[in-house]
């Protein structure tokens, strides 16, 4: 019998392949981006469920006490560890990893062949106990001894691959750094998980980062990631309480020792509180504090995605649905006909579901493959590799396999409950009343489409023109042909010959030393006479940074190379001037006072225009620069290299010839505007993310648009051949099946911009630096929208126009 009803309802399907092969296009269009959406929100959810013990585990979390507006901050200082330990009994573990930089890694091997050297970015160093917080598996070493003693390091995969090739890594030594700190290889890691808050290649024991001990009295030197583990059936409330004060307990001897007053510094920031965060939370609910080890996702961006998956599979089924209506009352006939036959109504209602699900199985195995298309196609945009496990999510699974079914149920409703339910004689006569449901439901589903459509292609233009004036905007540094050498400080004692070497060099109008401006670090001055503490992100410069950048100096002077006194000197900006009490040219002159290493008093002479060192989403932060040989810590430097357009490739193989002669560390070099674009890679996968979903949702809806102009088509035929018997021309007809439906677009039009307008104004919101949302931007949306609508019904509104009305009254 199955068998029987699976024939006829291919046969059926076959005489019909136009509309058949339109219902499952749309169906499988839904249904493989809503999947393909499925995946990536589901791998979103299961970052860092892989770690045994993480119902347990948290990281430590503060207030930012760099930052006058507050907020919390990812790390913490390296004191914090000892605290937790110390106060907090329900801790059965507390673990820390530091991030000591981009590090210079060397191996010699021993067959006599030349250094391998990497300059390496994805450095990190950790306690002892790391593996028993993160469940990285180790091909090669023991977890649990792997970290201990100093000058221990774990690899990646990829890491270990680099270095020694196919050959064991485990026990080989390698150099560390500019000084060759021999460092032994103890362990190499498997294929580090996507979905784990973060990645490394190099994981060095903590104090094979001398640094760390220098500083492990301190709370301020932030450059911790502390996670604590409480022991089992802790009370996360009650720990959340003890943790919160715990730094007014054991902070003030750390700036005792620095001669601060703890209350006074902390009374401008309405207290220093720590607070525990899940570490199941860190990648998705971070948005705001951050995370010092990685990249983070937004928990908004999960909600926003989940409801364009369940927005997109909602247009293919009611399209589905539509579509299987429109055709149903042509099947009017074929009932009355196999009723007179005495087929019952049972078989004829199941003969109607097996085709649907016939139908929507079809569209689901189709759209399995347009998730994989589509799986491909937003990786490289993410940056993300998407598992493709599908069974393994339970709401994935049910998808697949229920989808098929309701849907297949649902279409099949009207031609199975309602052309069953008449008479046979009433229906060979043509006496059938067709229609179903009333106009204002169908008409409600064509504004739900198109409000969707329009909003969705309103949102990526807005969004496109975010990106546009972040990349247009001016930042404040000339970034047109603008070059950075990295890592200028391998050069050592040569580095300022180089950079004198580079001004010499065809095609170059400029260049300077500096400290590397692409990344700050704040800390903390007060002026002179003042116990006011100020965060400021300060840079070491020379006398040609400010020429060469671009950075205009609005008022006193830069660095002079014959002033010796420069070096206990700085030019800051306006936004420090500020924040610091002085008005324009009361500054020069005046002194700041840093309250970490013995620089004495910096003589300011003067202030510069301000400029963005990060992205646009922030808002211009104070900064100052002291000279390039100011005692000030830090000793990373870069090579700004200002070069005319035409000579950029020829420059840059002269530029590391030299290097090579001058040094074994790895030649570097970055172009100012690709950071730039760098900054705004979020945005960009945002835009190309928008557009995928906009025209795959603007698809379906005008694939239901054909459907319900079929429909009409259908319905109003007789109509159609009576005007045209009274003398309607072609084209009054065609405006006449059109008008509504442009109608209809222009009430959706209405409805999605407020909407949109109001969702997108929040986001712009976000960033310290918007564009303007403008009316055109809808308008141009609606009228894209009504463009395509119109060219892709037009084939069915001619061919109404072309009916015979000698046909369709008949009957009459």
């Amino acid at each position: 019998m199955f068998t029987n009803f699976l024939n006829t309802a291919i046969r059926s399907l076959l005489r019909e392949k136009q509309y058949a092969l339109i219902k499952i296009a749309g169906l499988s269009l839904g249904l493989g981006t809503s999947l393909v959406l499925m995946l990536y929100i589901s791998l979103q959810l299961s970052y860092d469920e892989m770690h045994r013990d993480v119902d347990r585990e948290y990281r430590v979390v503060m207030t930012n006490i760099w930052n006058a507006t507050g907020g919390m901050f990812h790390s913490t200082g390296p004191a914090v560890s000892a605290a937790l330990s110390d106060a907090i009994p329900e801790i059965e573990s507390v673990m820390r990893i530091n991030t000591p930089g981009s590090q210079l890694i060397k191996y010699q091997p021993s067959s006599g062949q030349s250094i391998i050297a990497y300059q390496e970015e994805n450095v990190l160093a950790a306690d002892s106990n790391f593996f028993s917080f993160f469940d990285f598996k180790l091909k090669q070493g023991n977890p649990n001894t792997a970290l201990t003693g100093i000058g221990k390091v774990v690899l990646s995969e990829d890491a270990a691959k680099r270095l020694f090739g196919d050959e064991p890594a485990l026990g080989k030594i390698i150099q560390l750094g500019d000084n060759n700190i021999s460092v032994e290889v103890t362990g190499v890691t498997e294929k580090q998980p996507e979905n784990i808050h973060f990645h490394f290649d190099y994981l060095f024991s903590m104090y094979t980062n001398a640094a760390v001990r220098q500083f492990e009295w301190s709370w301020i030197w932030t450059q911790m990631v502390t996670y604590v583990k409480l022991v089992p059936g802790a009370d996360i409330k009650a720990v959340d309480a003890k943790v919160k004060t715990l730094a007014d307990r054991y902070a003030p001897a750390c700036f005792q020792r620095l001669g601060m007053d703890y209350k006074e510094f902390i009374g401008q920031r309405g207290g220093w509180f720590l607070a525990l965060q899940p570490v199941r939370d860190v990648h998705l609910r971070s948005a705001e504090i951050g995370n010092r080890i990685g990249p983070v996702n937004d928990i908004m961006n999960v909600y926003i995605l989940g409801s364009i998956a369940a927005i997109i599979l909602a247009l293919a089924v009611v399209n589905f649905v539509n579509l299987s209506t429109a055709r149903g009352s042509k099947r009017a006939k074929e009932v009355g006909v196999k009723k007179t036959l005495g087929v019952t109504k049972s078989m004829l209602i199941t003969q109607f579901q097996v085709e649907n699900i016939l139908l929507t199985s079809v569209a689901m195995l189709l759209g399995l493959g347009v998730m994989e298309i589509l799986r491909f196609v937003i990786q490289p945009m993410l940056g993300i590799a998407i598992p493709l496990d599908i069974w393994s999510v339970p709401t994935i699974a049910t998808v697949i396999i229920g989808v098929p079914l309701v849907v297949g149920f649902l279409g099949g409703l009207y031609p199975a409950f309602y052309l069953t339910s008449f008479r046979p004689a009433q229906v060979l006569k043509g006496k059938l009343a067709t229609g179903f449901g009333s106009s204002r439901l169908r008409n409600a589903l064509v504004v739900f489409q198109f409000t969707i459509s329009i909003a969705l292609m309103s949102s990526t233009l807005i969004v496109f023109q975010q990106l546009s004036y972040f990349q247009s905007r001016d930042t404040g540094i000339k970034s047109d042909n603008l070059l950075i050498v990295n890592y200028a400080d391998k050069l050592g004692e040569q580095l300022k010959s180089f950079r004198n070497e580079l001004v010499n060099m065809p095609g170059v109008n400029d260049a300077a030393l500096s400290m590397d401006i692409r990344s700050s670090f704040e800390d903390i001055y007060t002026r002179e006479g003042d116990n006011q503490k100020v965060s400021i992100s300060a840079f070491k410069a020379d006398e040609h940074f400010l020429s060469t950048s671009g950075i205009v100096l609005k008022v006193g002077r830069g660095f002079d190379a014959n002033r010796p006194s420069d070096t206990n000197a700085v030019v800051i900006t306006e936004t420090t001037a500020r924040a610091l009490g002085w008005i324009g040219e009361e500054a020069i002159g005046k002194r700041i006072l840093y309250l970490g290493d013995e620089l004495g008093p910096l003589e300011v002479i003067g202030i510069a225009k301000d400029f963005n060192i990060q992205s646009l989403r922030q808002s211009i932060q104070p900064v100052m620069f002291l000279h390039i040989d100011s005692k000030y810590w830090g000793n990373n430097r870069i090579a700004l290299v200002r070069y005319e357009t035409s000579s950029f490739r020829s420059l840059v193989s002269s530029i590391e010839s030299r290097w090579k002669q001058l040094s074994p560390a790895p030649f570097s070099y970055t172009v100012y505007n690709d950071h730039l674009r760098a900054q705004y890679r979020q945005e960009e996968r945002i835009v190309s993310l928008f557009s995928i979903f906009t025209v795959l949702s603007i698809v379906i809806a005008v694939i239901g648009l054909v459907g319900l102009v079929a429909y009409s088509a259908e319905q109003r035929k007789k109509e159609i051949g009576i005007r045209k018997v009274f003398g309607a021309t072609r084209g009054g007809i065609y405006v006449l099946i059109n008008r509504p439906y442009v109608v209809l677009l222009a009430v959706s039009l209405t409805v999605a911009t407020p909407l949109t307008w109001y969702l997108m104004q929040q986001w712009l919101d976000s960033f310290a630096y918007s564009t303007n949302i403008s009316a055109s931007t809808f308008i141009l949306a609606g009228v894209i929208e009504l463009v395509l609508a119109l060219v892709c019904v037009g084939y069915l509104s001619l061919r109404a126009t072309r009916l015979n009305p000698s046909v369709v009254l008949k009957d009459e």
